[in-house]
């Protein structure tokens, strides 16, 4: 259980270089020693995010049968994880706030973590949530909201919404009044700042522990020098 998962990822954006990521965690599969703890946690993100994964176009296991992404995290560590994995399915499938307007949350929260699976995963998830690959775009490069390409009006006031909390740590009146009435509600921006928080948390995971991306994938950001 020492040894770590390997990955070569290709050179992030702009580059050519290949270099070696290793996952800073064991990976924890159905053939090596789990707790009970730890296999009924796996178990349950296998049976629920694997339905998501599949909406995705992405697979949440590896080939030694470890998760993916930030999930084998939560089983490392499955009391606190565990209530994790439930925030974040609350969140997908119990949230107020529309796919596509929550997604657009998430990809804005990406963007500040550089979070390379982050994006990989929900960036595929934002498209099949009716989010336009210009609009995806648009939020990666941080355009401003007022000339972003191929947002609706909802969308756009969400990611006006986003952009401005994290920028200046604050929303004024008229941007939270403009994302109120696009979301359709204060339990749904509720909703949507409490997801926005959540995947704080994850992309935080995943760089922490150098969770990789699956093999042969680009990296979508530049990875910065530390």
């Amino acid at each position: 259980m020492e040894r770590a998962l390997r990955r070569l990822w290709k050179g992030g954006s702009g580059s050519r270089n290949r270099y070696l990521s290793t996952s800073r965690l064991p990976p924890f599969c159905p053939s090596g020693t789990m707790t009970t703890e730890q296999r009924e946690l796996y178990d349950r993100v296998l049976e629920d995010r694997g339905k998501t994964g599949a909406k995705g176009g992405f697979s949440v296991t590896n080939s030694d049968g470890s998760l993916v992404g930030p999930w084998n995290a939560m089983v490392c560590s499955p009391l606190i994880g565990g209530l994790a994995e439930r925030m974040g399915s609350f969140c997908r499938h119990q949230n107020a706030c529309a796919p596509d307007l929550y997604e657009i949350g998430i990809l804005v929260v990406g963007v500040q973590w550089l979070s390379q699976f982050e994006w990989y995963a929900h960036e595929k998830l934002a498209l099949k949530a009716g989010v336009s690959p210009e609009a995806i775009q648009a939020v990666k490069d941080r355009v401003a909201p007022e000339v972003a390409d191929g947002m609706t009006e909802q969308q756009r006031a969400v990611y006006k919404y986003a952009r401005e909390l994290h920028e200046t740590k604050r929303v004024s009146d008229q941007t939270h009044s403009a994302a109120l009435k696009a979301v359709g509600g204060e339990r749904a921006l509720v909703d949507l700042v409490f997801t926005m928080g959540f995947y704080h948390q994850i992309s935080m995971t995943l760089n922490a522990f150098n969770v990789p991306l699956p093999q042969g994938v680009t990296p979508p950001f530049k990875e910065p020098k530390v």
